[in-house]
């Protein structure tokens, strides 16, 4: 039998080897240490997508590490708060969570974790609360260029309420002249004020600074309403890459392929859109790229699809016209240009009037046009030769 005092000398060494194990065990590795280091450098420049990275590489290596674990939370909920379109609906309950968590155990970025909380609401529809995170946010610091922004979208969602989003995001900007969300939100407000050119210059400062589906989608837009598609298709194209279930982009993208002439790859973007959102605008341009490929069967299918949801839908009545001349069907042709005719002359940019003008500009030449030669019943009327066909998509 070992004697009381020797074995209790042979415990202690064990003793330590375990405590000294432990200590191991729960020390972060330096390689972890470097990647917490770099991640915290891109928080702090505003570098989120980054520092998630830099984290999560040193979740590799210390994937129980209390401080990994607290800098991913911090990263993701810093990206919250740059942008609500990042919360997916099924991640809100976590993500509240983590940034009620961190506003009360990391006070000195208390307003960042406000304004995700606020983003969290208006994702929920709620921006009346989402004001007031943002409002509480401005009040512990009033250069915050995340809550301002944040609060600057928030406006954007009503057109009366468009004078003090552009205000918000001057604000941001003022403070942070590289912040890609306000230059967005200014640039989609300019577009829709008509200021194209201001538009286009704030958008591609924002597409310096980072690739994003909102600049690409807005800068499409600009060109697009500069007749210059050729400009427009390549911002449209990457904007359906980012997101490939917007229905949005491949429209835009199908219409801006119809203003270049590039009528097979409108007509599959086209499709492909109203596939997934068969709205008015849509289908009438998938339409008008089939006449101009001498579908006229199909494009007439299509335009008659849009009346059967609007009798008055300008666009389709001239497409519908223009097809069946094609197919020879010269008085439905001239029942469609009447009854576009008997439309009120009004609509966006004048739009309704120029399809008039062009409607009637057919009737005319169908008027002026001899009549077909006689032929046998079985051959058929033959289709007459139009005329002034409309260069580009309509609208």
């Amino acid at each position: 039998m070992i004697p009381r005092p020797l074995a209790r000398a042979l415990r202690l060494p064990s003793l330590l080897l375990c405590v000294a194990m432990f200590w191991a065990c729960n020390r972060t590795p330096e390689l972890a240490r470097e990647h917490l280091a770099q991640g915290d450098v891109a928080l702090a420049a505003g570098r989120y997508p980054q520092a998630l990275a830099a984290y999560g590489h040193a979740r590799e290596l210390a994937p129980t590490d209390p401080d990994v674990q607290r800098a991913l939370m911090r990263a993701r909920v810093h990206l919250i708060a740059e942008s609500a379109a990042r919360i997916a609906p099924e991640a809100i309950d976590d993500a509240r969570y983590e940034a009620e968590l961190l506003l009360e155990t990391d006070k000195p970025r208390a307003p960042v974790y406000l304004t995700a909380l606020g983003n969290i609401l208006s994702r929920q529809g709620d921006a009346e609360g989402a004001k007031m995170k943002f409002a509480e946010a401005l009040a512990i610091d009033p250069s915050s260029t995340l809550a301002h922004t944040a609060l600057g979208l928030v406006f954007m969602s009503r057109k009366e309420d468009a004078a003090r989003a552009k205000s918000e995001f001057q604000l941001a900007l003022k403070v942070k002249p590289e912040n890609a969300g306000a230059l967005v939100g200014l640039g989609q407000i300019e577009l829709a004020e008509g200021n194209i050119a201001g538009a286009a210059e704030h958008l591609e400062a924002a597409l310096r600074i980072t690739d994003s589906f909102d600049a690409r989608l807005a800068l499409g837009r600009a060109r697009a309403t500069q007749q210059k598609s050729g400009e427009a298709i390549p911002h449209f194209q990457r904007a359906a890459e980012l997101d490939p279930k917007s229905a949005e982009a491949v429209g835009s993208l199908g219409q801006a392929l119809l203003g270049a002439g590039r009528l097979e790859e409108a007509e599959r973007a086209l499709r492909a859109a109203a596939m997934k959102r068969p709205d008015p605008e849509t289908r009438n341009a998938l339409g008008f790229a089939l006449v101009r490929q001498k579908k006229a069967a199909a494009a007439l299918d299509v335009f008659r699809g849009v009346l059967a949801d609007d009798v008055a839908s300008a666009p389709a009545l001239l497409g519908a016209g223009v097809a069946s001349e094609d197919l020879g069907q010269k008085e439905q042709a001239l029942a469609f240009y009447q009854k576009l005719l008997g439309l009120p002359a009004s609509g966006p940019g004048g739009m309704v009037a120029d399809l008039q003008r062009q409607a009637q500009s057919r009737i005319t030449a169908l008027a002026a046009a001899p009549p077909p030669a006689s032929a046998s019943a079985s051959a058929g009327p033959a289709a007459p030769r139009r005329r002034n066909e409309p260069q580009q998509n309509p609208f």
